[in-house]
């Protein structure tokens, strides 16, 4: 079962400082090969070393997720130069992250970690939360904007067991 959740968010300044970098390497990317690549891996492995020059000190996963971007862009753009991006965003790895006394805690560069806040609206929000700090919930790729992230948690369930399961009761109360 996955379910997604929007968590209205505060941040802390690396994750500002992420913000305002991101969209500046899902750029990069996009600059590094004037055809549409023909794989992804074929794509990241190509840039990667280059990438690590040009982003020294963030941690790779933020290599790993924006090169993802770049390419679901540049297939999309059929190999048209991207100019812009207009939006301040981040995308951040499952394999990095962790929920902390319902903050996002993960690191943005060598010794260096974003808090974000996470504001629950209601009670399941707050459940799911305390949830997956408890590791009922596996989160998925998010989402960060500025005021905002999108928080996907997925769990195994044995559909005969699901009506016995006392926390996805709690959850649907």
């Amino acid at each position: 079962m996955t379910l997604s959740e929007i968590y209205t968010c505060k941040l802390d300044s690396e994750a500002y400082g992420l913000l305002n970098q991101y969209p500046n390497m899902v750029k990069w990317w996009t600059q590094q090969t004037k055809e549409p690549p023909a794989t992804f891996s074929g794509f990241r492995n190509h840039y990667y070393s280059a990438w690590k020059n040009a982003w020294n000190n963030y941690n790779s996963q933020h290599a790993q997720t924006s090169s993802l971007a770049a390419y679901n862009m540049l297939k999309l753009s059929k190999g048209q130069p991207i100019e812009e991006l207009k939006y301040s965003f981040a995308v951040i790895s499952p394999r990095i992250v962790k929920i902390e006394d319902e903050k996002l805690v993960f690191p943005t560069k060598q010794s260096k970690k974003a808090h974000i806040q996470l504001l629950p609206k209601n009670q399941t929000q707050k459940t799911l939360l305390e949830q997956t700090q408890n590791k009922y919930w596996q989160i998925n790729q998010i989402l960060l904007t500025p005021n905002w992230c999108t928080i996907p948690l997925t769990r195994y369930l044995s559909l005969t067991q699901e009506k016995e399961d006392n926390l996805i009761q709690k959850l649907r109360k």
